[in-house]
């Protein structure tokens, strides 16, 4: 296994590549901008193997190409060029995004054989974006612990368990996050002893389940949570059946209404009422996103898609992130847990078939 050590060779503000109007020099946070907790913000790591199978990457037209794009980018997402002013306006003044740029001493084929070796991928990244070479030619584009991958047939066999106990047409997603939820759960209640109050909390892309629905790309935080509570029995199926259930009571109670103060009120409840159930130090909250489709292996700068991508920047505990395979028939989840509980979850008889390490 190689030990990372990035070295910054070099740090930069980059500009848009137009200036911004006056008419959108303040941005407005919405509600959901406000809601969304500072802590919950997380990036993306993306690794490129060098096409030319040799050394002679030009990391200086890379370099180069990046600061360009991210330029040209900034002149449609403004905000991100401008600076907080308070708690819900962004100064649009166009002083620009942070970018970095440090080399890596081992090999990316080294680094992604060894899956352990992946816990130190946050080395390689500071708080800014970064690109990174690596000794071999190869790189990897930071554009804002445990891994376990779950094949097409672990999927089938899955969601085959969950038909079969009455739940119907189970997705991808919810088979997944349920299973990993329940082996969460249990190796909490391995650790302490006890089983303790769990919540789990599926993060959900409001942009198409809100009538009508919105662009794809629409910029914010245009996202919400539904949850699921922890059962005595705890089984499988039932938390697949409450997570497909929490989805469709969410669409017909809130998305019918987004466009009026009536969602802002009931999301106003809905806060209140989740912080109110889990105002105490005696519940586990636990907290699912899912990249899948979300096209992110067809991000292409000119040299090629990416090889593998990896969340970063995850700070807080009980975090599930489920991204695709490169491949697009699988999917791949990153774990947070304490040290203890990820020592009895990564054993857990559960879930080892259906997983696997690399």
């Amino acid at each position: 296994m190689e030990i990372m050590k990035p070295e910054i060779i070099s740090r930069q503000t980059i500009k848009p590549s137009s200036p911004t109007p006056d008419s959108k020099k303040n941005y407005k946070f919405s509600v959901l901008d406000q809601l969304t907790p500072d802590r919950l913000y997380g990036g993306v790591i993306l690794f490129y193997q060098n096409k030319e199978g040799d050394n002679s990457v030009d990391v200086a037209h890379i370099s180069s190409v990046l600061k360009k794009s991210l330029s040209e980018t900034l002149t449609h997402y403004y905000p991100l060029a401008g600076r907080i002013k308070d708690g819900v306006t962004v100064e649009c003044n166009d002083e620009g995004a942070y970018f970095s740029e440090a080399r890596v001493d081992c090999h990316l084929e080294g680094f992604l054989k060894h899956p352990e070796a992946r816990d130190d991928v946050d080395l390689i990244v500071p708080g800014e974006i970064q690109s990174n070479s690596s000794d071999m030619g190869n790189y990897s584009d930071h554009l804002f612990q445990l891994w376990r991958n779950c094949d097409w047939a672990a999927l089938g066999a899955l969601k085959a368990m969950a038909t079969q106990s009455g739940v119907e047409n189970p997705t991808r997603v919810e088979v997944v996050a349920a299973l990993i939820y329940r082996c969460a759960v249990d190796a909490s209640k391995v650790s302490s002893g006890s089983l303790k109050p769990s919540v789990l909390l599926q993060i959900m892309n409001l942009r198409k389940k809100i009538v009508p629905p919105l662009p794809e790309k629409s910029f914010g935080n245009i996202l919400w949570t539904y949850g699921i509570h922890t059962t005595p029995r705890h089984e499988f199926h039932a938390s697949v059946g409450q997570l497909k259930a929490g989805l469709a009571h969410f669409c017909d109670t809130y998305g019918k209404n987004f466009t009026g103060q009536e969602l802002i009120r009931l999301m106003f409840k809905e806060e209140a009422k989740s912080a109110h159930s889990n105002d105490n130090h005696h519940v586990n909250m636990y907290r699912c996103t899912s990249w899948c489709r979300s096209s992110l292996y067809q991000t292409d700068f000119g040299w090629g898609k990416p090889i593998w991508l990896s969340p970063t920047g995850v700070g807080s505990k009980n975090i599930i992130c489920l991204t695709d395979t490169r491949e697009g028939d699988g999917i791949e989840a990153f774990v947070t847990l304490e040290e203890q509980e990820m020592a009895v979850f990564e054993r857990d008889e559960e879930l080892l078939p259906f997983s696997s390490l690399n």
